[in-house]
Order: structure tokens, then C-alpha cells, then sequence
């Protein structure tokens, strides 16, 4: 059943190879190519300490990575390979067969964390303070059940989750939640704050009690026996954890979940909501009016794009905020002058993937329209980039409000700045975006929460794309400081703005023609649905 399940996968996903591959092949090359650097360096830190040093670092290390295997995949809302149980329930498969192909996809979310852990045992072995060679046995056996636990954890967590950002209201709240989680911590530490609980909670923290100091101590030969049986007790914990948050995802609906109820239908008086939508009219006219609108209507609709823009003005915010209020932080250095202008294009970045970078993903095979409608191509796109500036520029708003609630240095010229340059910085990333989207379409599911804006395929010529499209707003700002004028500022940034205006208008080409002449291949992509098993 597994073998089958691999093998459909594998057949819907067999069009996506060549070019698509050598760039997936590049980005993984570079990302265990990391990793396995990590594993070394973990081998050699371990094969060399000391029994007292291994006593105190053993459980953190171990803590670290649970943390890592349970919290990065949710916050990067990027859960990895997972079964679409939709296309599963219509077979007689039972489903602890089903629990175990979960179990298994989870494990490529915690690759990472088992090639570390891998490397730090080789390490243990080696080293004399542990018992040599001879105490592998007690090395590989508690860690090995520690692995199972977060694999049986990491699957409940996932399932639970899931459900929750389904929810309506819920999920925005979740969202600032758990990024909270990740960053006031490392927030705390920068700016030298130090609440007297958190004494406490580390103290607790250290408790044989906890799995990973249980492993640790098992590793290490302290009372291996009642660790062992406290770490299979987890064990069992967290698969039963597992495989009831399984069985309630099959019976979930989460498209009934995310819909509108009856009870909210839209009235046939336009609220508040419809005039805003309707505001591009006044400026422009049909169709272009008609398709901003559209394009704004389906996007708020969307729960992952709601997801995106949420973090934009959270998750932005937080990353930057340490590096002003940090201990050493100078309130009146480059940072603090331009930090208005550096979380927008961050929020900027994180837009893109659900708007310009794949303009054409939420459309589906609904993007048949744009190709037999009387009205050129250009000017879908053109209704999707101004739709994307729109959302842009609300964000901004956010951005600035928060930044000056915060007291940040935030002035009207600076405001006034960071308008111009986002703007600048926008018509780089639309025209790449433009040509993405034509030469990269990819379908998204909108109600799916976890799917990201664009395939492995594609990361890799963004992570080149990108330092590219900010690369002349970046010289406008190495301008001002070198000659210490404002002037020369401006004139740097009217500058990459006429050759933006110059790049888009041959993107845009570029992509019309492109786009008419793949227009079969585009049309198959966006049509094209998934295998039983998801990447997310």
C-alpha cells in the first residue's frame, strides 16, 4: 500500500522535471549541505567534552531540538509532505496503515534534526567519558525513542493545528500566538529583560520528569532503567496524542469549516466593505476596475493569504524590533532611521508569495478566462499588480501606525521615504513577478493554510531574483551615505525608479508573449491537481 501510494506520487508528479529539478536539486544540495556541516561540528563537540560539560549541555541540546522538530515547521507555516486524506477515505485502507505514512512523511520534516542527532551519538560513542565504543547500545537506544516521540508528537501537533487555522477568527489569533512564542524570547534576551519566572520555568525545565532530560540522562548511563520506562511512557503518550488527532482529521471538513454562514450572508444593501472594494472604480475603468476588484474580493477570501498578510505587519515587526531595542543597540543608527522602510519590504517579500510571484495561483483552471476574454492579457496582469499594490500599501499603514505607537523615529519625511521606497522596490519585484508567473505557474489551494506561493523549483531563481531587485534601492541608500546628501539620495532613487518603469514594461511584454505562446503548458499547470501526498 505504501509502495503504491509513493509510486501515484511520483506519476503526478513526473511533468515537473528537468529545469524544475536541477533547481530543486541546487536548493537541496545547499540546505543538507548545511546540515550536514552542523553534523560534523556536533560529532566533534561531542566526541571531545567532558563528562560535567555533556551533564549540563546533553538535555539543552536535546531540549533544542525537540523545540526546533515541533515549533519551526508550524511558525514557517510550511508542514512539509503530508496525505491528502480526501483522495484515500474512498479505499479500504485501514487507517493505522494511513498513520503510519504519516508518521513517515513527518519524518521529513525532522530530517535536519536526525541527521544533528545522528552526528552528536557518533560523537557520544567516541568519547571515553562515556564509556567508548562499548556504550553504543545505551546511547542508540534512548535516542531512538526520543526520535519516535517527536515523530508521534510532531503528527498530533500537525493535525491539531491544521484544524485550528481552519477555523474562522481563530487563526489569525493563533498566528500572532506562535510567533509570539518564537520571538519574545529571543526579544527578552536582546534587550538584556529578565523576568524572575523564568528562574523557575528553567529550573522545571531540567527535571528528570521531561523527555529530554530523561534521554539525556539515559545516554549518559544514569539510571537507565527507570529513565527508559519514564521516556516509553512519553512515548505512548504522545502516540496516542498522534493517532487520535489523525482520526479526528478524517472525519474533519475544513472547507465547511472556513465557509461563510448563513446567518452572515452578504445583504442586498452594499456594506462598508463592498464601497471599499468598489474604490479602484473611481479611478479606473472597466474592465480593469472590475478585475482590481475582483482580485481584492478573492484574495481577503482566502485564509492563506490572510495568514501572509498578517505576518507582515507581526512577525516583521518582531524579527527587526530586537536589533532597536536590543542592549547594544544604537537608537540612532542605520537601523533605527530606516526601520519603517526595512519591515515594509520584508512584509513586501512575504506578500509575494501569494500575489506576484505566482499571480495566477489561486485562479486555478479559472485562469481559462483571461486567455478567451475579448481583453488583452496585460491587462489581467496589470489588475493583479495594482491589486497587489493596493494590499502593499495597506500594509504600509499598518507598519507605520505600529512604529510610531512604538515610538521608532518615525517622522513624515521618513513616512514620505519609505512611500517612495516600496513603490521603487515594487516595480522590480512585479516585473520578475510577471514573468514567474507565466513561466512558473503553479495551482494553489486557497483554503489549504500551509501551502506556500511557490515550488522548490522557483526558490532557488528568487533567492537570485531578489538581492537583484533590491540591489538599486540599495545603491540609492550606499549613495546617501558615501556622500552624506539627501539629494544625491533622491536623485539615486529617481533613477532606479525610471529603469524599474523601463524593466516592467518588458516584463510585461515578455510575459504576455510568454504567456500566449505556453499557453497549453500554463493552462495544465494550473489545472493540474495533486498526488495523494501533499508538500506544503
Amino acid at each position: 500500500m505504501i509502495a503504491a501510494i509513493l509510486r501515484a506520487q511520483l506519476l503526478s508528479m513526473r511533468p515537473g522535471a528537468g529545469r524544475g529539478a536541477i533547481f530543486g536539486l541546487i536548493t537541496g544540495f545547499i540546505w543538507y549541505g548545511f546540515w550536514t556541516g552542523v553534523c560534523v561540528g556536533m560529532y566533534f563537540l561531542a566526541a571531545h567534552a567532558s563528562a560535567h560539560m555533556l551533564e549540563r549541555a546533553l538535555p539543552i541540546a536535546l531540549l533544542l531540538l525537540l523545540l526546533y522538530w515541533q515549533i519551526v515547521p508550524i511558525v514557517s507555516a510550511s508542514f512539509g509532505a503530508a496525505l491528502d486524506l480526501r483522495k484515500l477515505l474512498v479505499y479500504p485502507v485501514p487507517h493505522a496503515k494511513l498513520f503510519l505514512v504519516e508518521l513517515l512523511l513527518r519524518l521529513t520534516t525532522g530530517a535536519e534534526m536526525v541527521l544533528v542527532a545522528i552526528g552528536a551519538s557518533a560523537g557520544l560513542a567516541r568519547n571515553k567519558a562515556v564509556g567508548g565504543w562499548v556504550s553504543v547500545p545505551r546511547i542508540v537506544v534512548p535516542l531512538a525513542i526520543f526520535l519516535l516521540f517527536n515523530l508521534l508528537l510532531a503528527s498530533g501537533l500537525r493535525s491539531l493545528i491544521e484544524r485550528l487555522l481552519s477555523r474562522r477568527r481563530i487563526r489569525e489569533i493563533l498566528i500572532i500566538l506562535m510567533l509570539s512564542v518564537v520571538t519574545v524570547p529571543r526579544l527578552l534576551f536582546l534587550t538584556g529583560t529578565r523576568p524572575k519566572s523564568l528562574d523557575a520555568f528553567g529550573a522545571l525545565f531540567q527535571a528528570s520528569f521531561f523527555p529530554w532530560v530523561a534521554a539525556a540522562g539515559a545516554m549518559l548511563g544514569q539510571s537507565e532503567s527507570r529513565l527508559l520506562v519514564l521516556m516509553v511512557a512519553w512515548t505512548l503518550a504522545a502516540a496516542w496524542f498522534g493517532r487520535m488527532q489523525f482520526e479526528r482529521n478524517l472525519r474533519y471538513d475544513a472547507v465547511a469549516a472556513q465557509a461563510t454562514p448563513l446567518d452572515r450572508a452578504p445583504a442586498i444593501k452594499p456594506s462598508w466593505s463592498d464601497r471599499l472594494y468598489r474604490l479602484p472604480s473611481l479611478i479606473f475603468g472597466d474592465p480593469l476596475a472590475v478585475l482590481i476588484e475582483k482580485e481584492l474580493r478573492s484574495l481577503a477570501r482566502t485564509p492563506r493569504f490572510r495568514m501572509v498578510f498578517v505576518m507582515g505587519f507581526t512577525f516583521g515587526v518582531m524579527v527587526w524590533l530586537p536589533f532597536v531595542f536590543g542592549r547594544q543597540a544604537d537608537r540612532s543608527g542605520f537601523i533605527e532611521e530606516n526601520f519603517l522602510a526595512m519591515v515594509c519590504v520584508y512584509a513586501l517579500t512575504l506578500l509575494g508569495q501569494v500575489t506576484y510571484w505566482n499571480s495566477f495561483g489561486f485562479d486555478r483552471s479559472a485562469v481559462q478566462i483571461y486567455f478567451a476574454a475579448p481583453h488583452r492579457l496585460s491587462l489581467a496582469l496589470q489588475a493583479k499588480n495594482i491589486a497587489s499594490m493596493i494590499i502593499i500599501y495597506i500594509e504600509v499603514v499598518v507598519l507605520t501606525g505600529l512604529t510610531w505607537v512604538l515610538h521608532i523615529g518615525v517622522g513624515l519625511g521618513k513616512v514620505v521615504e519609505t512611500l517612495l521606497v516600496v513603490a521603487v522596490c515594487s516595480l522590480y519585484m512585479l516585473a520578475f513577478g510577471n514573468i514567474s508567473s507565466v513561466q512558473y505557474p503553479r495551482a494553489l489551494t486557497p483554503n489549504r493554510i500551509s501551502q506556500g506561493g511557490a515550488s522548490s523549483r522557483f526558490q532557488a531563481l528568487v533567492f537570485i531574483l531578489y538581492p537583484l531587485a533590491l540591489l538599486p534601492v540599495f545603491l540609492a541608500y550606499l549613495a546617501r551615505y558615501a556622500f552624506d546628501s539627501q539629494i544625491v539620495f533622491v536623485v539615486m532613487l529617481g533613477f532606479a525608479a525610471m529603469l524599474g518603469g523601463v524593466l516592467y514594461k518588458m516584463a510585461m511584454e515578455s510575459a504576455v508573449n510568454t504567456a500566449n505562446r505556453n499557453r497549453e503548458r500554463i493552462l495544465t499547470e494550473l489545472s493540474r491537481g495533486e498526488g495523494p501526498v501533499t508538500a506544503n
